[in-house]
């Protein structure tokens, strides 16, 4: 299976992060999203490929901090496996970036998007709630590992799911909004009014790709996320979700009926399991203990 990011340490580590990552490695627990090391980062370093030669080039990271208000609401404040898992999948060519218009939704750090940013889209838009602590640690985390020529790669938004989304397709093609484009081919939409309601005669690029990781964990949200995933993704657009289990099947599950309510194409793509030596193994759900959390799964689907 592939090797999962794992938090490296250019100075001496500390002994908590010592004793922590010793527990985890002796009784294969697998931990449920992974924090910042003493020096304030988290290291990725991204599977190597059969086609690979020499081990990728590592991503350094650093973390949110949502305000106290949103702390418990945001869950920025960690890197969840789903979102290795996601990065992984793009790392590996699994997902296929390149030449791509992709959006990532729930960023927090940006691990996906930023691997998306390195692995040849067209155009990376990176969202999340529009809060300074968060927006400017994930625009922090582009620019340290992207170059000069590659800034106009990526870009980094504030949204807040189920509101307008306008602005972001606006970051596909600024100037959408006043030049009309010849040809009404898959990936474009009819442009809105800036009341957001009238059909003004233009059309807009949407998405090809749309990024999720662990955005699920709050039923009462899934509405707006669909909401935004439907409006951003093009005809033949592809959503790709990963989602952790350290909050049960339940979430999931009816996230996937919504979805289906709602039109969409669901596409079961597998299971893994995060172990002990942060490598991934295949898991179905005929390896759950009965009482046991399925600590450290990560499930990953797409809609069409």
């Amino acid at each position: 299976m592939t090797k999962a990011g794992l938090i490296e340490e250019e100075e001496e580590e500390d002994p908590t992060d010592i004793f922590d990552t010793s527990l985890s490695s002796l009784f294969s627990i697998p931990p449920i999203g992974f924090a910042p090391d003493h020096n304030g980062y988290f290291t990725y370093n991204p599977p190597i490929s059969d086609d690979h030669h020499q081990d990728p080039q590592a991503i350094k990271l650093r973390i949110p901090s949502p305000p106290s208000s949103l702390y418990t609401t945001l869950q920025a404040q960690l890197i969840w496996p789903s979102s290795i898992y996601l990065a992984d999948l793009i790392s590996l060519g699994t997902i296929d970036v390149e030449n791509k218009h992709v959006v990532e939704l729930g960023s927090a750090a940006g691990l996906p998007g930023v691997v998306a940013s390195i692995k040849g889209v067209k155009k990376v838009v990176s969202t999340d709630y529009g809060v300074k602590e968060v927006l400017d640690v994930l625009e922090d985390n582009f620019k340290m590992n992207s170059t000069k020529d590659d800034e106009d790669r990526w870009e980094v938004k504030g949204h807040c799911w189920g509101e307008g989304v306008d602005e972001l397709l606006d970051a596909i093609l600024p100037e959408s909004k006043s030049t009309i484009l010849n040809g009404h081919g898959p990936n474009v939409v009819t442009a809105l009014s800036d009341e957001g309601h009238d059909p003004v005669g233009q059309t807009r690029t949407k998405f090809d790709l749309i990024l999720a990781a662990d955005v699920l964990w709050t039923t009462s949200t899934h509405q707006i996320l669909l909401h935004s995933i439907i409006s951003l993704m093009s005809k033949d657009g592809v959503t790709h979700i990963t989602a952790g289990l350290h909050t049960g099947r339940g979430p999931l599950e009816r996230f996937i009926r919504s979805a289906k309510d709602r039109g969409l194409v669901v596409e079961y793509k597998g299971e893994v399991r995060l172990k002990g030596d942060n490598s991934w193994e295949e898991y179905n759900q005929s390896m759950a203990v009965e009482g046991e959390e399925e600590r450290g799964v990560v499930v990953w689907f797409t809609l069409r």
